[in-house]
Formats: structure tokens, C-alpha cells, sequence
């Protein structure tokens, strides 16, 4: 019987010591399951952060884009309609009255022409344009018809100095020289 005891005290220290190990191999286990749950958790967080820093950024870049295309579109728009404008303005000069329109050219004639200057004019106001020349006090020939709205070409008689006041000049210089100004008035 001494060997069955003595099999017997082995066999129990042997459970004891399985016991022993499986107690420390769960704890074990629990402490990386806890460690692994914990960065998981950070990993988690971090992938969080910055699928939101992400998102964040793209809805920023979205709305940047958006307010880009809005202010292209708008400003499209504000260039479409002053250049309506324009048209308009063109259109009115072409339906000004012979009164209005022969005032106009006497006041250019006699402002901007000197003695022995060419003039040329459209066909339209040729007539007017040889009755103003022969009421001013200047040496001025009329030269023949240039394609314009209206207005005068002042040429020197060695051709050296050539003045463009026709309607059509005019009103471009005027246009782009006031277009802020129009821009405020119409788009504030």
C-alpha cells in the first residue's frame, strides 16, 4: 500500500499542479483578451477619428466646390446680363433720333476736329455729318463711310493722327471704365 499512496500523493499533486497551471493559464488569458479588447478599442477609436477628420475634410472640400461652381455660375450670369446691357445700350444708339444724333456729331466736330482734318462717318449719317462739317468754321473734308453705330473718324491730313469717336468706341470705353459701377448698381 505505500506505493498506492505514494501514487496517489503524486497523482494529486499532479491535479493540484494542473489546476495550478490551468488557474494561471486563464488569467493569463483573461489578461490578453482584456489587453486585446483594449487596442481593439483604441484601434477602433482611432479609425473613428479619422474616418470622421475625413468626412469632415471631404464635406469641406464638397462645400468649397459647391460655393466654387455657385460663384462661377453667378458671376456667368452677372457677365451674361451686362453684356445684355451692352446690347441694349448698342440697340438704343442705333434708334437714337436724327435730332438727338445730330447734336451728338456737332459736338464731337467741334470739340475734337482741327483745320484741314479728314472726317469719315457710316452711310446712314453721311448727309448729316457734311451739313455739320459745312456749319463749322474749320477746314474739315469729308473722306467717306466707315462701318460704325455712329459718330465721327477724325483724320489728320497726313494721316498721322487718326481720332476714333464713333459711337461704337465710345461706348466701349465707357463700358469698360464704368463696369464696376454698373456691376454695383445692378448685383449691389
Amino acid at each position: 500500500m505505500p506505493l498506492e499512496s505514494i501514487i496517489q500523493e503524486i497523482y494529486q499533486k499532479g491535479e493540484e499542479q494542473v489546476k495550478k497551471l490551468m488557474e494561471e493559464a486563464g488569467k493569463e488569458s483573461e489578461q490578453i483578451i482584456a489587453e486585446a479588447k483594449a487596442e481593439a478599442e483604441e484601434i477602433l477609436k482611432k479609425a473613428r477619428e479619422e474616418a470622421e477628420k475625413e468626412a469632415d475634410r471631404l464635406r469641406r472640400q464638397e462645400v468649397s466646390s459647391v460655393n466654387l461652381e455657385m460663384k462661377r455660375l453667378l458671376l456667368n450670369k452677372q457677365k451674361e446680363l451686362l453684356e445684355t446691357v451692352f446690347e441694349l445700350t448698342r440697340q438704343k444708339i442705333k434708334e437714337m433720333d436724327a435730332g438727338e444724333k445730330k447734336k451728338l456729331l456737332e459736338i464731337l466736330l467741334k470739340k475734337n476736329a482741327e483745320s484741314g482734318m479728314v472726317v469719315y462717318s457710316n452711310k446712314d449719317d453721311e448727309e448729316v455729318v457734311k451739313e455739320v462739317i459745312s456749319g463749322i468754321d474749320k477746314d474739315l473734308k469729308y473722306g467717306g463711310n466707315v462701318n460704325c453705330l455712329g459718330g465721327v473718324i477724325l483724320e489728320s491730313p497726313d494721316r498721322e493722327v487718326r481720332l476714333n469717336l464713333t459711337f461704337d468706341e465710345l461706348l466701349t470705353q465707357v463700358y469698360e471704365q464704368k463696369m464696376s459701377d454698373v456691376s454695383k448698381i445692378l448685383f449691389g
